[in-house]
């Protein structure tokens, strides 16, 4: 019983710091906002996490994972290459930049820049997204010799929309569709 209060604790209190985190901006969560925002005492989040870096590495890391592996899910839903790139240019096309879990994403990146233990960690998190969709790309048909360049190059694309289109929300996105074919069938049309 204990056991499971304690992972419920550790539960709620990452929730509550990637929520924080996506709300504040990484370097205005405190302790005692996410013990508040969990509903426990700040001493039981000092017990659970050494330090309040470490807390909001994995709680970030962590939400990123479950996002984007909720998006890889979806992905492998798809019946084709061509709707799930279209999928994937959906994802980013309407990037609030406002929106928390935007804010998280790049809050999360730009910690990162600083603190080489979460970059690893945010490193890992990309790596199974790259991982992931290279075996979707392989299962519609783009060759593996070329499916885990196109993977990256894809990711980072995602990435750079995403960025620019919470700077410019008029940021066309027209030939995205053509460029992603592009990348994944090199320069062949995508056989529905």
């Amino acid at each position: 019983m204990g056991n499971d209060r304690g992972r419920s604790t550790r539960a709620a209190v990452l929730d509550a710091a990637a929520d924080l985190v996506g709300e504040l901006g990484w370097g205005r969560v405190s302790t005692r906002a996410v013990a508040e925002r969990a509903g426990v005492r700040p001493g039981l989040v000092h017990y659970h996490f050494a330090s309040q870096q470490e807390l909001l590495a994995e709680a970030a890391t962590g939400r990123l994972a479950t996002l984007t592996g909720e998006g890889l899910d979806a992905l492998e839903d798809t019946p084709d290459l061509p709707t799930g790139l279209a999928l994937l240019r959906e994802s980013v096309a309407h990037v609030d930049p406002t929106d928390p879990v935007h804010l998280l994403m790049a809050e999360t990146h730009l910690a990162a820049s600083r603190d080489p233990v979460l970059a690893d960690a945010v490193r890992g998190v990309v790596a199974v997204f790259r991982t992931r969709l290279t075996g979707w790309l392989v299962s519609r048909g783009v060759p593996s010799a070329t499916a885990g360049e196109s993977a990256a190059l894809l990711t980072a694309v995602l990435d750079g929309i995403a960025l620019h289109r919470a700077l410019d929300p008029e940021l066309p996105l027209r030939r995205v569709d053509d460029l992603f074919e592009a990348l994944t069938t090199g320069g062949r049309p995508c056989t529905p």
